[in-house]
């Protein structure tokens, strides 16, 4: 019996500001994965990985749903008509009771392992502990220019911190995003938005020890949008990652696609751990949306 509850407080001093606090309550019951899989065999345990670092799973038919409390503060600044500027700002705090992580496992010895596996995949055990997490969410806007003749201009922003830490081990968790902004310029000239986006994203560093999560570098993308837009229909086209750059993205997991992927250590001269799964190149994109 999961039970999820909400509380949000909102206070208006004028036009031109306004605090929230919020309170929250999730709960998060464990997959048929996270249970059932029960077999320690390498083949099979590698066969239940459903969070794409590489590593093997084993279930655990003790677990106990993961319940998440939450707590955060808005601070929101803008002009009476929220056209010509405005910041938001939310900072949070979640502490996780029974958070669903995992463990090095000891197949042999059906026990948590004495010598942790380092700089390689493994095989773990999904296992109850506590985790926090707290971090920042920042947006802002600005309207630079109005009433031009190549349009209005409009300064876009958002940024988002996280920081996420396993309370029983000191761990960090697996798989939270680094420090990442976007900073956007928009052109709107009657019927045209165009957009110029730039994509950065600081080096991820603080990774899960327990599951030899890989650290990647920090980059910077350009992105390009053009959308025409009438009353009933509208086209848009742009381009991803216009410089075509080489990038390793944060979430995007471990590639497994070289060298033997059922059994570890792989086999002499063939490198499996260490190679995080690539971002997109230059992808290029149209769509043509209809209202009826």
């Amino acid at each position: 019996h999961n039970w999820d509850l909400s509380w949000l407080a909102r206070f208006t001093p004028g036009e031109t500001q306004t605090y929230e606090i919020g309170l929250g309550r999730k709960t998060r019951s464990p997959s048929l994965y996270e249970r059932y899989t029960w077999s320690t065999w390498q083949m099979a345990a590698f066969m239940n990985n459903f969070v794409g670092d590489g590593n093997g799973y084993v279930g655990n038919l003790d677990l106990d749903p993961e319940v998440a409390n939450t707590v955060s503060l808005t601070a929101d600044w803008h002009d009476a008509d929220r056209e010509q500027w405005g910041v938001r700002v939310t900072p949070y705090y979640t502490y996780v009771q029974d958070y669903i992580d995992a463990v090095q496992w000891d197949s042999a010895k059906n026990a948590p392992s004495v010598v942790p596996v380092v700089d390689d995949f493994a095989v773990l055990k999904y296992v109850n502990q506590s985790a926090r997490l707290y971090g920042v969410d920042l947006s802002a806007h600005y309207l630079v220019a109005s009433g031009t003749g190549l349009g209005d201009f409009t300064l876009e922003g958002i940024a988002s911190y996280t920081k996420g830490t396993n309370e029983d081990t000191d761990d960090n968790l697996y798989n939270i995003m680094p420090l990442n902004a976007k900073l956007a310029i928009t052109q709107q000239l009657g019927p045209w938005r165009n957009t110029l986006e730039g994509e950065f994203v600081a080096a991820k560093d603080d990774v899960s020890q327990e599951r030899n999560e890989m650290q990647t570098a920090g980059y910077g993308l350009a992105h390009l949008r053009s959308r025409y837009e009438k009353k009933t229909w509208s086209f848009e086209l742009g381009v991803e990652n216009l410089f075509d750059r080489f990038y390793e993205h944060p979430l995007g997991g471990a590639y497994v696609g070289q060298g033997t992927t059922m059994t570890i250590p792989p086999l002499p001269n063939q490198p499996q751990w260490g190679t995080p799964v690539p971002g997109p190149g230059r992808s290029i994109y149209a769509a043509v949306n209809v209202k009826f």
